[in-house]
Parts: structure tokens; C-alpha cells; sequence
């Protein structure tokens, strides 16, 4: 009896365990290209393919929630991504508090896997805000193809994967590559 006691206690503690022990997962993208003109621009054509790219590359990932700031170019980047995975609604977050929007995905998406979509102003304090280290300084205009995957660890400690996607748009090199 004593054996079964213990057996049924490790496995509660394990459960427990694994429950709290979760991976969570952001995808932190810039958005696509974006038209020339006025101050909320729509996407180009061009901004449109990579909207595809972006979803065909995130298919298999389950993306529980896809986070915009409040301009059209951002939510347009993530509409194929929200369809394919089957959310209502975006979720606006402000440029100007990424430790609020960490603290957001941190808190309620623990253990899922999220997409922030950004500017290329805002990218990189995003991945800095969530406890990666920075892979640069800083985007340039022409960056538009650079996925960065921040994985949030139970420990939270966080690790970035950089790499690219869609067709080739970009005069930022990825650091080791």
C-alpha cells in the first residue's frame, strides 16, 4: 500500500510539475512592405505575398493570439496568420510600453505560442523586452523578411532564433549566418 501511495504522489508531482513547466513561444515579425503613401499605409503587393509567407511559415505552430499595434500595415500582416489559426480579433498593443505587452503575453499565454507584429523601431526592444538578448541594434527600412522566435523557458529564461522568410528583402545580415 505504502508503494502505491508513493506512485500515485510522483505522479501528482509530476503532472504538477509539467503543468507548470511550459515553453512559451513568440514569433516577432516586422510588418510586410507597406505602400509609399499617406501617413496608415495599406500594404503593397509585394507586403500582401509576404502576409502568405509569413502564415505558411507559422502553420504548424498553433498561434494562440496575434498582437498589432493600432496601424493598418500591422494588422494586415497578420490577418492570414489569425484566419489560419482561427482567432476572432487581434489584439492592439502600444509601442510605447513593450514591457506591458511582455508582461501580457508572460502572463496569459504561458506555455502557447504568440505573434507580435511590429515596426522596425519597435522590433528589437520587443525581443529585448521579453528577456532575449538583442541580435542587433536595430532593423533598417529594408528589413522585412527577419522571423525572430523568442522560446521562454519555466525557468524564464529566454532564448532567440533568427532567421529569414518569404523572398529575400533585407540589408540587415543575421549575426553567425
Amino acid at each position: 500500500m505504502k508503494a502505491l501511495k508513493r506512485t500515485i504522489l510522483i505522479t501528482l508531482l509530476c503532472i504538477s510539475y509539467s503543468t507548470f513547466a511550459q515553453t512559451t513561444t513568440v514569433w516577432v515579425v516586422r510588418h510586410a512592405e507597406k505602400e509609399t503613401t499617406g501617413t496608415d499605409p495599406d500594404l503593397s503587393p509585394i507586403g500582401k505575398v509576404r502576409t502568405a509567407d509569413l502564415a505558411k511559415e507559422l502553420q504548424k505552430q498553433k498561434i494562440s493570439a496575434v498582437f498589432t499595434t493600432a496601424y493598418k500595415r500591422t494588422s494586415q500582416t497578420g490577418e492570414a496568420v489569425l484566419k489560419q489559426a482561427g482567432l476572432q480579433a487581434m489584439q492592439i498593443y502600444s509601442p510605447a510600453d513593450l514591457q506591458a505587452l511582455a508582461k501580457k503575453v508572460l502572463g496569459e499565454y504561458s506555455g502557447k505560442n504568440v505573434l507580435i507584429i511590429g515596426h522596425s523601431n519597435t522590433v528589437i526592444p520587443t525581443i529585448g523586452a521579453l528577456g532575449a538578448t538583442k541580435p542587433f541594434d536595430s532593423l533598417t527600412d529594408d528589413d522585412y523578411d527577419i522571423l525572430f522566435k523568442v522560446t521562454i523557458g519555466a525557468d524564464g529564461k529566454a532564448i532567440l532564433a533568427v532567421s529569414y522568410y518569404g523572398d529575400k528583402h533585407h540589408s540587415t545580415p543575421i549575426p553567425g549566418q
